[in-house]
């Protein structure tokens, strides 16, 4: 069975690369890899390289490049998905499950009805750090080359401000005005960057609404039931991408 490991883009150079630290022990001391085996790591960036390790200690692995791919396993289209941020543990699965089926970009978001303020979250930076951890171990696993971008946690209104940069936004939402995946044409006419807003379950405020229509947002229904904030982002996410023949 393949599997990849991951190395820091800063530690690759022309012919040669290094790991260190809990990745470089994972591999000599758990798996057992020793020198002149052959292992396959990503950079995070978009390549997979082939590499002979040379050099070993407790804690660093040095290897000759002897091969590498380019964006093996991605979609062509950059899908960034802004999520309301919800329990701890949920959040950590909806990181997990994104990058598996193959987001860009993943944006925390904070709106009027989501239960945990941006001011209340403690220690972001340490979130932010683990969910960066848990979408490189996804990414691995998943046997893609591009670790996703784990954006830092911002207000709705804030979000709004980023629409301009995308070619399409799309918002989750169960008001009648919406529209299915399947019947948002503008999907079909080429659009390459595309921005998912999903609420909390509670869902996004009449304003909140008006605001990101107003920017151009178009409503998108995914269903008649309503669901969990991070099964909407899983189900957004792949019907997306589905949409785009970037998935299934």
């Amino acid at each position: 069975m393949i599997t990849n490991f991951y190395v820091d883009p800063e530690n690759v150079q022309k012919d040669s690369l290094k790991m260190v630290g809990e990745e470089a022990q994972h591999i000599l001391k758990v798996l057992r890899y020793r020198k002149g085996d052959e292992i396959w790591v990503v950079d995070g960036c978009g390549t997979r390289y082939k590499v002979i390790i040379e050099e070993t200690s407790s804690d660093l692995l040095k290897g000759r490049i002897l091969s590498f791919v380019h964006m093996e396993n991605e979609p062509t289209c950059q899908v960034t998905l802004a999520q309301a941020i919800c329990r701890k543990d949920r959040m950590d699965f909806l990181i997990e499950k994104a990058t598996e089926i193959g987001v860009h970009s993943i944006i925390p978001v904070v709106t009027e009805r989501t239960l945990i303020k941006i001011d209340k979250i403690s220690n972001k930076k340490n979130r932010i750090d683990r969910w960066k951890r848990l979408a490189i171990a996804s990414m691995k696993q998943s046997l893609r080359t591009v670790l996703p971008e784990i954006q830092n946690v911002i207000k709705f209104q804030q979000l709004i401000s980023k629409f301009p940069s995308y070619d399409l936004s799309l918002i989750a939402t169960l008001d009648d005005d919406a529209k299915s995946i399947k019947e948002c044409e503008e999907l079909k006419k080429g659009a390459r960057r595309v921005l998912l807003v999903v609420g909390p379950e509670a869902g996004f405020t009449e304003k909140e609404l008006s605001l990101a229509k107003a920017q151009g947002a178009i409503p998108i229904t995914l269903g008649s039931r309503r669901l969990r904030t991070e099964t909407a982002g899983m189900v957004f996410l792949s019907l997306t991408l589905h949409q785009l023949n970037e998935l299934g």
